[in-house]
Parts: structure tokens; C-alpha cells; sequence
């Protein structure tokens, strides 16, 4: 004999397990940013440079690890 939960406890899990975490590492990638732009000064597009610049850093840095 299984229990069944309802729905809405369901629901609640998903909230605790998934959305949760992912929602705070957006919002501590989006405080991190302002905090960044502010400190140096940096401009919109100066910014959106800086994250292009910063992935692909990254991304050939993850390629040479991963080859």
C-alpha cells in the first residue's frame, strides 16, 4: 500500500528543490554584476563585453581541459 501525497505538497517540493536554489544563483549572478558595474564604473555595453570576454575564457579554457 502506497501513499499518495497531494498536489499542492508536490508542488512544494518542486519549489523547495528546484526553483528555489536556481532563483537565488539568478539573483546572486545579478547582485554580483550590479556590484561589479558600480565598482568599476562600467557602462551597459562595457559590461556585456566583459561577460562575453569572461565566457569565452571560460569556454576555451573548458575546451583544452576537456580535449
Amino acid at each position: 500500500m502506497s501513499i499518495q501525497q497531494p498536489l499542492w505538497q508536490k508542488h512544494l517540493y518542486v519549489m523547495d528543490w528546484l526553483i528555489r536554489p536556481i532563483r537565488a544563483v539568478f539573483f546572486a549572478d545579478e547582485q554580483a554584476f550590479n556590484w561589479i558595474q558600480k565598482r568599476l564604473g562600467l557602462s551597459n555595453y562595457q559590461m556585456a563585453a566583459l561577460v562575453w570576454v569572461k565566457g569565452l575564457i571560460i569556454g576555451i579554457l573548458l575546451g583544452w581541459w576537456l580535449l
